[in-house]
């Protein structure tokens, strides 16, 4: 199931394209990650890898894309659910509009229960996107 969401942030493209490649961020603005950890050596590029934990499940993300400060695709995987996570950052006058298409891949059981969980994910995302524009504009990303 494929959902897509849209935010403008008061950051240069590049800042806010760095504060999302860099997934440790996502404690910082995503309500549901506990813990968030590069697994491979800096600097953060293509192919870099991060151990997250969403709500209690732990998932590997790995940066596929990494096309600065324009486009950033993540590769996530987990025991019940796999993600496409993609995001393309545009000049928008003063700001930056920060778009997201996120591709939800649910698996085994919890393929069946997916459509029930569908309307909370959908009211979910537009509310972590805002969080993430309000991280980038107070400056709490980990700095580069």
């Amino acid at each position: 199931m494929i959902f897509a969401v849209e935010t403008a942030v008061a950051a240069s493209p590049e800042a806010a394209f760095d504060a999302m490649a860099d997934a440790r961020n996502e404690t910082r603005w995503n309500s549901q990650v506990s813990r968030a950890e590069l697994l491979s050596d800096e600097p953060v590029r293509a192919g870099s890898r991060f151990e997250t934990v969403n709500r209690g499940q732990t998932y590997l993300a790995t940066i596929t894309t990494y096309d600065r400060p324009a486009r950033l695709v993540f590769d996530v995987t987990g025991k019940a659910l796999d993600i496409g996570a993609e995001f393309d950052f545009a000049p928008a006058g003063d700001r930056t509009r920060v778009s997201a298409r996120l591709d939800f891949r649910p698996k085994g059981v919890v393929r069946a229960m997916f459509a029930l969980m569908t309307p909370a994910v959908r009211r979910d995302l537009p509310k972590q996107l805002d969080s993430f524009r309000a991280m980038c504009e107070s400056g709490a990303a980990v700095p580069r």
